[in-house]
This record gives C-alpha cells, sequence and structure tokens, in this order.
C-alpha cells in the first residue's frame, strides 16, 4: 500500500504533467491500495478516472471542497464514515476486506489540535480492536516522531523555522513552547500500533519533507531542503497486521523528488484478508 500527499491536488487539476508522472509512479508499485492527502479540486469523477491509470477500480473520497483526502484499490471499498467534525482537513473511515483503513491529514498548524485529532482515531481503532478488527492509520500526521528525536536534535534550522513561526502567531502554535511535539505519534503508539516506516527504514532515510520541488518559492537551495528535512508522514498498523508487515520505505529518492512537497511512503503485506 502507497500513503502520498501529493501537493495541492497538483495545482487543481492544472499541473497534468506531474499528475500524469505521479500516476505512472504509482503504478509502477503495483500497490493493492492508495491513500493519497491534498486532493484539491478532486470531484469523485475525478478520483475515480485517475485510479484507473494504476489500475484501481474502486475509489472513495472524503469531500469536493478543501483540501481532502482519497482512498483507491483493487478491491471493494466499503466507507464506514466520512468525518469533517472536529478535524482540520477531515477524515476517512473506510474498509477493504477485513481491515479497517483511516485515511488522515492533522492540522499543520496547531499541535493541540493535531493531539485531538488522534485521540478520535485512537477512539476508533480501540473500538475496531474490541470488534477483532485489524486498522490502519495512515496519511499526513503533520507532527514527529519520538523515535525520531536524535534525528531533529541535528536539525536547529528547522527548528528555529518552527519557533519564528509560531512568535507569528497569536492562534496556533506548532510546537509546544519551543519544543517538538511528540504526543501525537505517541498515542498510536501507546495503543501498540506499530510505525512500520520506523521498524524498517534506517534514521539517516527516515524523512518524507520536503521535496526540491520547493526551490525557489519556500527553500533556497538543496542544502536548505537538507536542513530542513522532516517526517511527517506515517503508517500505523495494529498489532495483528504488524507481524503481516514484511517491508516498508519511504521513497525519497530522485525518482520522486519533484511529483511533491512530500515523499511517497510504502508499506508490503503478506496477503491481507
Amino acid at each position: 500500500m502507497i500513503s502520498y500527499n501529493i501537493l495541492d491536488g497538483f495545482n487543481g487539476g492544472k499541473d497534468t504533467i506531474r499528475q500524469k508522472k505521479t500516476a505512472s509512479w504509482i503504478n509502477s508499485q503495483h500497490a493493492n491500495v492508495v491513500a493519497l492527502q491534498e486532493l484539491v479540486g478532486y470531484t469523485d469523477k475525478r478520483l475515480q478516472s485517475e485510479a484507473l491509470q494504476w489500475d484501481h477500480n474502486y475509489s472513495v473520497l472524503l469531500k469536493e471542497t478543501g483540501y481532502s483526502v482519497g482512498l483507491t484499490s483493487d478491491k471493494p471499498i466499503k466507507v464506514i464514515s466520512r468525518n469533517t467534525n472536529g478535524f482540520w482537513h477531515g477524515m476517512l473511515h473506510c474498509q477493504i476486506g477485513n481491515v479497517n483503513f483511516f485515511v488522515v491529514h492533522f492540522s499543520p498548524d496547531d499541535y493541540k489540535i493535531r493531539g485531538s485529532e488522534a485521540d478520535s482515531i485512537v477512539h476508533l481503532v480501540k473500538q475496531s480492536l474490541v470488534g477483532k478488527q485489524e486498522c490502519i492509520v495512515l496519511g499526513d500526521f503533520n507532527a514527529h516522531s519520538p523515535f525520531d528525536g536524535d534525528i531533529d536534535a541535528t536539525h536547529p534550522l528547522l527548528l528555529k523555522s518552527y519557533i519564528n513561526s509560531d512568535e507569528k502567531s497569536q492562534k496556533y502554535k506548532h510546537l509546544d513552547h519551543n519544543h517538538w511535539d511528540y504526543s501525537v505519534v505517541s498515542k498510536f503508539l501507546g495503543i501498540q500500533m506499530t510505525d512500520v516506516c520506523q521498524r524498517f527504514v534506517s534514521a539517516d532515510k527516515r524523512y518524507s519533507y520536503p521535496t526540491p520541488i520547493l526551490i525557489p518559492r519556500y527553500r533556497k537551495s538543496m542544502e536548505h531542503v537538507v536542513q530542513t528535512q522532516e517526517r511527517l508522514d506515517y503508517i500505523f498498523v495494529t498489532p495483528g497486521l504488524s507481524q503481516k508487515c514484511i517491508d516498508a520505505s519511504i521513497h525519497n529518492e530522485v525518482e520522486t523528488s519533484n511529483l511533491s512537497d512530500h515523499y511517497p511512503l510504502v508499506a508490503d503485506f503478506e496477503k491481507l484478508e
């Protein structure tokens, strides 16, 4: 399966070249499930059409306004809920086979709002586990992991940029009193969900944002990109699925460096029933 934040819906659908290149890359992965974030300007019909480009006959879109999320699959998708109340961008809850999928895109601006969003998902995951249903939570969390604390310490420019941003905002705070907030990701670890990329990806490769596509508008140079690398995207799975996960990767290489400002995540499992 793949999780991918595609950057403003390919400029609201105007950047057809980037869309086609991204679809080609997704197709090359032969994924059974694809979770997408930042589906700006998308309709159900548009997502369905693009999903066919990687041979997925089934697709579900959260909403047709704002920053939406979506799910595509080569197997039927059952929609459990499309939830926008209490979520910054919204949350899509679906079932494929016997597995619950929660596609998320948490608040980019405030750690307390992200915490509330995470609490809502954790509650639903706990309910699913009571019913002996396995779960996958995937998407753009806009949060840092305690597993990456040592890596964060080597990026002082990144922390400084967030401090400067927080100082300009009276309403929202990305940081917890000028320090990285690890509580959002810890909520999922606290219910024994597995961060599959942490398990399989070495520390020096464990970043999903930013890419060189942000040069020169938001990053001055490739050096600036490297100095502000961070991991914002995750795939979390419940214990039963953790045992079936055989590989996971963050495709932060040249091939995907100009498709989005985020790099895609891929996780491989033994056959899921």
